[in-house]
């Protein structure tokens, strides 16, 4: 049995090697290597992957990505997956994990992690956990056809859902202008940034202190330029255990203006036409309008869906009085090692993105 560390500064020099060619399935693709080695909050001896493999097949593997604290020069690490095989691997799970977490000082966090996952570490009694984190997820159009085209349904059953969502769609427009009429605030503007210049820094800088952790333009930049998913045109498929090709995925900055001064700073990860706001920074004063805008903005792009956690973002939501379909409630947990008990404590928050979230 072959058990390895790999860490940042070897990331590159493993997805082009020998071993790493012959493994199946992959312990980490070449977009997320890439990333992690980028990553300016990491050092090069921090650990970024622990795997444990025999006869060239992958038995368990743990991510690590490190990442800063606001008020803190010590690092802390997200767990970026946990994956056994199914078979083989059951013996390895457990112990390639705890070298993971011994490997990173035992500072680590989860922003998303699993039911399953959580009961498995609180077993452990090495881990706390936050309570149940609530979401919601507004449906902002019906999209039945292009559902049952993502999941390969037949030709016949996806026109046949299509036209019923373009009629549906077309009752439920007039209310949209309607809203839009009504509603939008004026005196703003709203456009997309390609990158975090100084101005916008400064701007994420004197908004992040109800955050854990330290956002920073070059942070958002790197981010942004180095995703975790593509879409399936764009790169040829491996064996990997997590979702990494998808039918279309970007990512955009959109900042919203009132008299040629910022006011709101949204990142919008958009997949497959779902969209989630891995981060926002507004004024508080402003962020109802803001919301409305950033409706405006889903519904002219033809979104289908937005997914939110943040509880002020859900509150201002509920207040903008915005138009969709139905809402579905949705959970995700948030844990971290007793290590950072204190780290995490009072009553600062996690963004949507945090940890790998925003890469996916």
């Amino acid at each position: 049995m072959n058990f390895r560390e790999i860490t940042v500064g070897g990331l590159i020099d493993f997805i082009h090697s020998e071993e790493y060619s012959k493994l199946e399935p992959k312990p980490i693709t070449s977009l997320r290597a890439v990333s992690q080695y980028n990553n300016p909050a990491a050092h090069e001896n921090d650990i970024a992957l622990v795997f444990a493999s025999e006869n060239n097949i992958l038995l368990a593997f743990a991510g690590l990505l490190p990442d800063n604290i606001i008020g803190s020069s010590e690092p802390v690490f997200s767990n970026t997956g946990w994956w056994v095989h199914p078979e083989l691997g059951r013996r390895y799970g457990l112990p390639v994990f705890l070298k993971a977490y011994t490997s990173c000082h035992r500072r680590m966090f989860f922003t998303d992690c699993s039911e399953y996952t959580k009961t498995i570490l609180e077993k452990t009694g090495l881990f706390l956990f936050q309570p149940p984190l609530a979401g919601s997820r507004f449906f902002l159009r019906f999209y039945s056809g292009n559902l049952f085209r993502r999941k390969g349904k037949g030709r016949v059953i996806t026109a046949l859902f299509s036209i019923a969502d373009a009629f549906l769609n077309s009752l439920f427009f007039p209310w949209i202008a309607y809203w839009r009429k009504k509603n939008l605030p004026h005196g703003y503007s709203v456009q997309n940034v390609e990158k975090i210049n100084e101005e916008l820094d400064a701007f994420i800088k004197k908004h992040s202190g109800k955050n854990y952790l330290k956002q920073y333009g070059d942070k958002l930049n790197w981010i942004i330029q180095n995703p975790w998913v593509t879409d399936k045109n764009n790169v040829l498929p491996v064996s990997y255990p997590f979702s990494h090709i998808t039918n279309s995925f970007r990512q955009e900055f959109l900042e919203v203006k009132k008299n040629e001064e910022t006011v709101a700073l949204m990142c919008l990860s958009i997949r497959d036409n779902q969209v989630s706001v891995p981060y926002i920074y507004c004024d508080e004063k402003y962020l109802i309008d803001t919301i409305k805008l950033l409706w405006n903005h889903l519904i002219l792009s033809g979104v289908e869906s937005m997914t939110i956690f943040q509880a002020d973002v859900v509150k201002a939501i509920r207040k903008a009085k915005v138009l969709f379909i139905f809402k579905l409630k949705i959970f995700r947990f948030c844990g971290y090692s007793k290590e950072l008990s204190q780290v995490f404590s009072g009553d600062k928050k996690f963004q949507d993105g945090e940890g790998d979230v925003a890469f996916t």
